[in-house]
């Protein structure tokens, strides 16, 4: 099969063409963002791609234009012609909307990574984007009004067209949920759950030996309520949670802790103020943002990894724990431990003082800290390696191809 791709959000899309290639499929795999974006970009994230890319990765930053997006029929038309010559599509991002303009009879999976559904998908939403955006002061609401609608409307009616949703699973986001609901006016839809990861090369690292016991957290900063226009309360990642709970075990046990954070997110003003109110700041070393394959290497180095401890959900986390590194966190069990029929090894957290129990536990019994790192790892090869998701899209193009084909 040739599979063509379409947008690449946290290089989730690029691990699957990865994958792909593996099955022995021809991918062509379309880039928007620029090199700035680390989050995005397969040379970043990929020690097996460098820039310039091999010929299956095409950059094209016009693809970020809201023209270009909305009207690819008239300036994308090479990506057109490109994507037309594919047995099947994956899209995501800006992709979604190019359903509209190929060819109806190439099968599609619409591989939602939260905003492209969640934001871009709902009329107020959009429209405040717009009405927040300083850039367009000058136009005025009413076509403002236009624009949100017709985006909003466009995009719907791709995603309609969708042979497969890939979605995370059901209820984890009951307003995603509810809007796939109503583009599909509530008749039954193919969906996906996804939520997986790579595992080939991500290799099992046994606990360091610290003097001082070490805290990684790459969770970017969004816990300050209320939040702005345009974002939902179920992206709040608790991390005030994390920095109290830290405090709270400083002032129980006086026992000093090495923390590293990232200078991520909307909040990390915030955040830093709430530390140093706290009275811990001397115990935190602050890091830029960075490439995904260098911040492995924190991970390694880390006795315990913090994720999400608020209402949104494990991700990222999920590469630290095949890593064996014990991770603290909402493990979000009133979905995941009926979704894998068996209690998640992450230390569940979503209190100061489920954070502070968690920190002694593991700082005070090193092998304790070895049987929660192998039991994570275990975990995460057991339910989300993202072979299993790769397979699934392989055998539902596989299956659609040769029915059309009869």
């Amino acid at each position: 099969m040739k599979i063509g791709i379409l947008g690449n959000t946290n290089n989730y899309p690029f691990v699957i063409a990865s994958q792909l290639k593996e099955l022995g499929c021809e991918v062509v795999l379309y880039i928007d963002a620029p090199a700035n974006e680390m989050l995005n970009r397969p040379e970043q994230y990929s020690n097996d791609i460098s820039y310039p890319f091999p010929s299956w990765i095409k950059e094209k930053l016009s693809l970020r234009k809201s023209w270009h997006v909305h009207f690819p029929q008239i300036f994308e038309r090479a990506v057109i012609r490109e994507i037309n010559t594919c047995d099947a599509v994956i899209l995501n991002d800006y992709g979604h909307r190019f359903k509209n303009f190929i060819k109806p009879s190439i099968p599609s999976i619409s591989m939602f990574s939260g905003s492209d559904l969640e934001v871009m998908g709902v009329y107020e939403n959009v429209m405040q984007l717009k009405l927040n955006n300083s850039k367009l002061n000058y136009v005025p609401t009413v076509f403002k009004k236009i624009y949100s609608r017709f985006s909003v409307n466009q995009l719907r009616k791709a995603i309609s067209k969708a042979s497969l949703v890939s979605y995370f699973p059901n209820d984890l986001i009951p307003y995603g949920d509810k809007i796939l609901d109503e583009i599909f006016e509530g008749k039954p839809y193919k969906r996906f759950n996804h939520f997986h990861v790579v595992t080939k090369n991500y290799n099992y690292y046994p606990p360091p030996e610290n003097l001082v016991f070490r805290i990684f957290s790459f969770t970017r900063f969004i816990w300050k309520t209320p939040f702005p226009q345009g974002m939902n309360v179920w992206e709040n990642k608790g991390n005030d949670i994390m920095i109290r709970g830290i405090a709270l075990f400083i002032s129980t046990y006086n026992k000093p802790l090495e923390i590293h954070l990232i200078e991520k997110g909307i909040h990390v003003k915030e955040t830093k103020e709430l530390i140093k109110e706290l009275g811990f700041s001397h115990m935190v070393i602050w890091h830029k943002e960075m490439p995904f394959k260098e911040l492995q290497q924190h991970v390694i180095k880390a006795d315990v990894i913090f994720e999400q401890l608020g209402t949104h959900f494990i991700s990222g986390g999920l590469y630290a724990m095949l890593q064996g590194r014990p991770l603290i966190g909402n493990a979000r069990p009133e979905i995941f431990d009926i979704l894998t029929g068996e209690k998640s090894p992450i230390c569940h957290a979503t209190t100061p003082e489920q954070v502070c129990y968690w920190l002694q536990r593991l700082r005070a019994d090193h092998d304790f800290v070895f049987e929660i790192g192998e039991k994570s790892r275990q975990y995460v090869l057991d339910h989300f390696d993202i072979i299993n998701e790769t397979k699934y899209f392989y055998n539902f193009f596989q299956d659609l191809i040769v029915k059309k084909n009869v």
